[in-house]
């Protein structure tokens, strides 16, 4: 990035120098643009609110006086046990898939490169920041609310550790930490410019952070935040609690223990061209400190947005807690009416003249009273009936909320009555693959914030990884990527694909296998007729005609079983099924043939000397022409 004349380095990650003017017009910019935000940002948590009231489901009254003093009060938990159930598929297809990303090269000379960095990637994510921790609540949001937020940078900072020394005396020293880092963000804490909703052009996004005083301290040790000690004296809110006294209930009032501050990722105008730079500015709001100020470190805002159903122009996403909020509402009513009908139904009230029974005697079942006339003198009544049509309604409601979920019983391991009870394996397998095609679509969603993710943590590896490094993982195959850490991120994303392993979740584990068995029959049959057809081909007496008739077949079978393995989610298709001959032999052996027409040439054969006839077609060997020294050529 080229500094504009008269302005200071605007190198990425270096502090922003502002005047003083500068400084008041942002401390004023940052107010009052937070203060909108916040407001705007307000309704949006008293939404996630309830839905996490419903997803819990706790009442939205303590106790229920309606149609009698502690009448029924029970919640039904529908949005809180359909999102367990879809994030456990979620999560199972995501993660039990191996690697969890695969690279995969865009050109031939970064063949040798692609596992190496696979490898390193996922020893990453498992040795130095655990992703599974970070994306499981991220899932969990997603799924429930609709959208959620996953944060991803490269962190440096220090602990105070010590050790031994000969005399067994603890030494202290401070070890510095240098690692890339995912982390979930709750979508609650994640505010927008006000009046915008497309987060890709919004002049700024904050993250509110929550720190202790610890953790601010060991920031000031580090250099990281300046006005520490402003900022622990104002926080920006108190709690009211209750204490139970001798006089009964007090409240008193406790400082927040949490210091909040808003992470902005900003464009602001700087220099004297007024050309924004994006800049990220912590700032505390109650003090009006800007603890720290400094350029956008990466090229881009290190922020990945997860959906499960995108609204078109909107911020939030569509969750299963707006899908389902209503019909729990209706099906928890109904549910209460329920147990409220049968208490009336199995209550009784007595008759009785006056005098013929004692006041304060008890009733329990078995418990005989004596009265003069049993006909007369004692009566007892029912409250009223069971009601049939609500169990209906309740059902009735079920059914729109697996319509609106799409979680019926086949996706929750049950068989149904919908099945019936003939229904075949094959059949009952192929309508559990149509209901998992809603889940496809949510999970390539994520797919595909999560191949963001491997892209994003590999360009960090590149920026800001200490040479050598990789020597340590992964052996002598280091020097492989070593070579890619040392390109430009541009360019090699250019020579390089990340992306998620996980594809879809069609069908199970026990299934997939079932189908790969299936696979295997159909892809051994093309090897042997491949076999025959090379034979049939590599012979020097076979006409040229009838040679040229079995290439074409092979190519167009070849086709054909391309389309099977693909349905399966094998990505490496050429490598499953080869193709009778490479593009270059083919081009050969029909020039072959135009001469043997032509007369110049007789025998009109494929040469037999040609190497690997049963190579992954349009591939050549490493060390082959077109593959000699490749990777030490990448540029």
């Amino acid at each position: 990035m080229l500094a504009p004349a008269g302005t200071a380095s605007l190198s990425p990650g270096t502090k922003v120098s502002f005047t003083e003017v500068e400084k008041r017009k942002i401390t004023e910019y940052l107010t009052r643009e937070l203060e909108e935000g916040l407001d705007e940002h307000t309704p949006r948590e008293d939404r996630i609110a309830e839905w996490q009231r419903g997803y819990d489901g706790e009442p939205k009254q303590k106790k229920r006086n309606f149609p009698w003093p502690n009448a029924a009060n029970l919640e039904v938990p529908l949005i809180g046990f359909t999102t367990d159930s879809i994030v456990a598929r979620i999560l199972n297809t995501i993660f039990s898939m191996e690697p969890f990303w695969t690279v995969r090269p865009l050109r031939k000379e970064v063949d040798r490169v692609a596992k190496p960095v696979e490898h390193y990637l996922d020893w990453s994510r498992k040795a130095e920041y655990n992703l599974y921790k970070q994306l499981k609540p991220a899932v969990i949001q997603t799924t429930k609310f609709g959208w959620a937020w996953l944060k991803y940078g490269w962190e440096v900072y220090s602990t105070r550790e010590y050790s031994l020394d000969q005399n067994g005396e603890p030494q202290f020293h401070d070890e510095m930490i240098r690692r890339p880092v995912v982390y979930h963000i709750p979508c609650q804490d994640i505010i927008m410019q006000a009046g915008i909703e497309d987060d890709r052009i919004a002049e700024w996004q904050a993250h509110r952070v929550r720190l202790t005083d610890n953790q601010l301290r060991m920031r000031k040790h580090d250099d990281i935040y300046e006005g520490v000690d402003d900022i622990m004296k104002k926080k920006e809110e108190f709690r009211s609690t209750s204490m139970y006294d001798e006089n009964g209930v007090t409240s008193y009032r406790r400082e927040e223990k949490l210091n909040t501050l808003y992470e902005f990722c900003i464009a602001w105008p700087y220099g004297p061209d007024d050309v924004p730079v994006e800049m990220v500015i912590t700032w505390h709001h109650p003090s009006k400190t800007i603890a720290r100020a400094i350029f956008q470190p990466y090229p881009w805002r290190p922020y990945t947005k997860m959906t499960f159903i995108e609204r078109e122009g909107k911020l939030e996403g569509f969750g299963i807690a707006r899908r389902l909020w209503q019909l729990q509402e209706e099906i928890s009513t109904i549910h209460r009416q329920e147990v409220d009908n049968s208490t009336v139904a199995n209550t009784r009230f007595f008759l009785g003249k006056r005098g013929a029974v004692r006041p304060g005697t008890q009733i329990w079942p078995g418990r005989f009273l004596t009265v003069t006339d049993p006909e007369r003198d004692v009566k007892a009544f029912q409250l009223g009936d069971v009601g049939v049509s609500m169990r209906a309604l309740e059902t009735q409601a079920l059914g729109y909320a697996e319509r609106a979920s799409g979680i019926s019983d086949p996706q929750l391991g049950r068989e149904g009555s919908s099945l019936g009870n003939r229904a075949t394996a094959t059949g009952t397998l192929a309508m559990i693959q149509e209901g998992n095609r809603r889940f496809d679509l949510n999970v390539r969603d994520i797919r595909e914030s999560g191949s963001e993710i491997g892209r994003r943590v590999l360009e960090l590896n590149q920026r800001f990884r200490p040479k050598g490094a990789s020597y340590f993982v992964e052996g002598e195959d280091g020097r492989f990527v070593e070579e890619v850490l040392d390109l430009p991120p541009a360019f090699s994303a250019s020579k390089l694909a990340v992306e998620l392993t996980a594809s879809t979740a069609t069908i199970n584990r026990e299934t997939e296998k079932q189908g790969l068995i299936g696979l295997l029959g159909v892809v051994t049959q093309y090897y042997e007729r491949l076999i025959q057809a090379g034979m049939l081909v590599f012979n020097p007496q076979a006409p040229p005609e009838l040679k040229d008739l079995v290439v074409r077949m092979s190519q167009g079978a070849k086709h054909i079983v391309d389309r099977i393995v693909q349905d399966f989610d094998i990505r490496d298709v050429n490598t499953v099924v080869p193709a009778l001959l490479k593009d270059e032999q083919i081009k050969e052996m029909q020039g072959a043939q135009s001469q043997f027409r032509s007369g110049s040439a007789p025998g009109g054969g494929v040469n037999p000397g040609v190497a690997g006839v049963l190579e992954p077609g349009g591939s050549m060997d490493r060390g082959g022409a077109a593959g000699a020294g490749s990777v030490g050529q990448l540029q």
